[in-house]
């Protein structure tokens, strides 16, 4: 059973859980200029009733109704609406792109989220997943099915991690939810956080810029109070945050993409390092062609040897992460250019040569 404009407007005016319910007069005005300025107050009164009345046939159990303790408006009796929190997403049925965007967010996508903005977005996960069963169901051309079928989509689709899968730290909830806000609504924090190098915990006031995952772990992007540049703080290893007054402060010329170029992992190398393009030559094996399928950079070059091992030319920023990657391929990589990443990978793999021993 379909539903009309008119019912398709009234549902964009209401709120759903956990936003303040409204008033049949509030709806009323809200609707009464786009539905024809000359009916009556009370007469959209009784549409919107009739109306809420026959979504609620469609869809029982979505709607929040409340009544009024007392009688407002002259004895007029009053009642306070809004979707529950697990209704279904009804505006509109969800196309097959909408359904596979929402269940690949369900699966993949939703460590960066508060668990209060999770179980918002909860009604428009449950709708993709219907939406998949109402797939299945109409191409066997009115076979009956079970419904488990169509929820068998998600379990087809897998992301493995390029490193090992480690588990995430664990971060307050609470934390995490005001941290969220005081990035949304660009408010200051005062922030306990501890130390990893020493175990010391610091309090200190923070102007949030960004939140940056990596992996399992999640970053907050933040200028502290007195210093010039932005820095990174590990979401679990705060161990407070509260909101206060005062103005964000932002790094001259502050580009969240230029600070992530230089990485985030903790400085080796001289602070300006960090995210200048290096012409980089790598000699590499002839078991590791896999590199030239997936490119470090867009524009890498490369030039083969009679022995199947090839050097790959690539202009990349310097990272941290960068030197990981290169440590992780051992023997099967060798840096040829710059010198002075020659000398690091050198000196780190001359001490773990070492440790074994």
């Amino acid at each position: 059973m379909g539903m009309s404009q008119f019912q398709l407007e009234l549902l964009k005016k209401l709120p759903r859980e956990p936003q303040k319910p409204v008033t049949m007069s509030d709806l009323a005005n809200a609707l009464r200029g786009h539905w024809g300025k000359a009916s009556t107050i009370e007469s959209m009164r009784k549409k919107i009733k009739n109306n809420l009345n026959s979504i609620a046939k469609i869809y029982p159990n979505s709607l929040d109704i409340q009544k009024q303790k007392e009688n407002l408006n002259e004895n007029q009796k009053e009642h306070y609406y809004r979707l529950k929190a697990d209704a279904p997403m009804m505006l509109m049925p969800m196309s097959q792109e909408q359904m596979m965007a929402f269940g690949l967010l369900s699966k993949f996508g939703t460590d960066l989220l508060p668990k209060q903005a999770h179980r918002a977005l909860s009604p428009f996960f449950e709708a993709a997943q219907q939406t998949a069963v109402d797939a299945v169901i109409a191409s066997k051309d009115g076979v009956h099915v079970s419904e488990d079928e169509g929820r068998k989509w998600l379990a087809k689709i897998a992301v493995v991690p390029a490193v090992l899968p480690f588990c995430p730290p664990e971060v307050d909830e609470s934390i995490k939810q005001t941290v969220q806000s005081a990035l949304l609504h660009e408010e200051m924090l005062r922030i306990r956080y501890l130390h990893a190098a020493n175990q010391k915990e610091e309090e200190c006031v923070v102007s949030p810029l960004a939140l940056v995952q990596q992996g399992v772990r999640t970053y907050l992007v933040a200028k502290k109070q007195g210093q010039k540049n932005a820095d990174r703080f590990l979401l679990a290893r705060i161990r407070t945050a509260v909101a206060v007054t005062g103005y964000l402060e932002k790094p001259d010329g502050w580009d969240l993409k230029k600070f992530l170029a230089k990485g985030i992992g903790h400085s080796v190398f001289p602070a300006d390092t960090y995210g200048k393009l290096e012409k980089v030559e790598l000699k590499i094996d002839a078991q590791s062609q896999w590199i030239k399928e997936t490119p470090l950079t867009p524009g890498q070059k490369h030039h083969d040897a009679a022995d199947g091992s090839y050097v790959l030319t690539v202009d990349m920023p310097i990272t941290e992460e960068l030197v990981r990657w290169l440590l992780s391929m051992a023997f099967h990589v060798q840096v040829l250019k710059p010198d002075y990443l020659v000398a690091r990978l050198q000196s780190d793999l001359a001490k773990s040569a070492a440790m074994y021993k």
